[in-house]
């Protein structure tokens, strides 16, 4: 069974995802909750954690923050799920876990869409069914990174696409392709597959199917509420444009309330690749030094 690693802030009282995978039937012992060693709700994590049977990891945040790039001005806190998650890599190297997903711990549940339209709630089986599908195809296809849409993503309309140029929320890791590769506080996440398409490598999310019941991350309980009122949604918006501003602008989201967001153009994102008989244009390995992609000084990795 596919391994979940789940960050956590301030929500040893209501970890939505741990308890929905619980419920649902996950393996306990391939559920990952992870805190900093600076939380202060520590105790009240270890008493869920045992209660269910789950892993609990206690990491360093002065490492995270040592090892990561935030890009504009980080929040007063110097907290962001992005510095968090690039030091999952080394607790699954340690775990000896090759393959694993990402997944925020708002999580209270996937439902089934078709052609953007709500079919209804999905159950274990078929997420058990579409996570190992998206493992079989990265390994196949030898991609280190992909992800699953999220109901936000309809916002506007559907189309007809199978794949989405976008991955968040849940995320598909495979370490041997992939390490380290947020950057960015807010919009880590959108960082990373910014960064990965810039290099000409394949990533996105499936279109259709099972699709992540979004939640309201900016105002719900705990989390990373205190960043989002620490640095403003300017800050969010302006994280990408910064790294790409020939192809990524501030802009704000008509469909979405004037919310001020960035806006990919995605054709001066991605290198053109020119497709040929002798390489494939989705394998992360097809050139040694293009893998494993990381946003870290690939010096050190040489070190």
């Amino acid at each position: 069974m596919i391994d979940i690693f789940i960050p956590s802030y301030k929500r040893a009282d209501n970890c939505k995802t741990l308890k929905y995978f619980v419920k649902i039937g996950w393996m306990v012992q391939n559920l990952h909750v992870v805190i900093d060693d600076q939380a202060e709700d520590y105790d009240e994590y270890k008493k869920l954690t045992d209660k269910v049977g789950a892993n609990l990891h206690v990491l360093s945040l002065e490492e995270s923050r040592r090892r990561f790039d935030y890009v504009h001005r980080p929040s007063e806190s110097r907290r962001s799920a992005g510095q968090m998650r690039n030091l999952f890599y080394d607790v699954a190297e340690r775990l000896g876990i090759e393959f694993f997903v990402m997944q925020d711990d708002d999580t209270n549940g996937y439902e089934i869409k078709r052609r953007g339209k709500y079919h209804r709630v999905a159950n274990y089986y078929d997420i058990e069914s579409t996570f190992n599908g998206v493992k079989e195809f990265m390994n196949r296809q030898r991609i280190g990174l992909f992800g699953i849409s999220q109901t936000g993503d309809f916002i506007g309309g559907h189309n007809d696409k199978l794949l989405r140029h976008k991955v968040m929320n849940t995320t598909f890791i495979d370490r041997r392709f992939l390490y380290m590769g947020e950057r960015g506080a807010p919009d880590d996440d959108t960082s990373q597959f910014v960064n990965v398409m810039n290099e000409g490598l394949f990533t996105g999310s499936l279109g259709d199917g099972l699709v992540l019941k979004q939640t309201t991350s900016a105002t719900a309980k705990g989390g990373l509420t205190d960043l989002y009122n620490e640095v403003k949604l300017l800050n969010k918006a302006l994280v990408c444009p910064i790294q790409f501003p020939s192809a990524i602008r501030a802009t704000r989201q008509v469909k979405n309330g004037g919310r001020l967001h960035h806006e990919i153009t995605r054709k001066y994102l991605s290198p053109m690749l020119i497709k040929t008989k002798k390489r494939s244009n989705i394998a992360w390995d097809t050139y040694p030094e293009d893998y494993p992609f990381t946003l870290e000084s690939k010096m050190k990795l040489k070190e």
